[in-house]
């Protein structure tokens, strides 16, 4: 919950940002059936508890989700080269997938992630997205993973 008021207390201190956007979604992640969002998705969770605790109406889309990851990807968390956060981010880009192109062609949407290591999965979900029609793709992260 004080990781979605932080959001939340940003976006409603920058309209700008939230006036360049037509939807708010987390970093798409894999659930296998069993898996709770509250334990194994983070970046959900935080737009989920957003949503109950936004005020102003904020463009937050979470269910039915404009985009999925389709299956378990490596973390970039561990990788440690160029080489491995590229061969991560490529699996990643084919791990997600659109089910509802129309609904994100033409939009302006902000993906909202945990932690920014290198980049490189706001990019992969970013290209899916733009290769699905979204117009433009913005990140929104609540930390930044330190230099290796």
């Amino acid at each position: 919950m004080i990781f979605a008021r932080i959001v939340l207390g940003h976006l409603y201190t920058r309209p700008e940002l939230v006036d360049r956007v037509d939807a708010i979604i987390p970093m798409p992640a894999y659930l296998e059936p069993h898996q709770e969002r509250k334990v194994n998705d983070h970046t959900g969770y935080v737009i989920e508890r957003a949503v109950v605790e936004d005020d102003e109406g904020l463009p937050f889309v979470l269910d039915p989700p404009l985009i999925e990851k389709t299956r378990a990807t490596p973390r970039m968390r561990d990788t440690s080269s160029l080489m491995e956060r590229q061969l991560a981010a490529n699996e990643l880009y084919a791990a997600l997938h659109v089910p509802e192109p129309a609904r994100v062609r033409g939009r302006r949407i902000m993906v909202y992630d945990d932690v920014f290591t290198a980049g490189s999965s706001l990019n992969a979900v970013a290209m899916r997205l733009r290769a699905s029609g979204a117009a433009k793709v913005y990140g929104l992260t609540l930390a930044r993973a330190q230099w290796r």
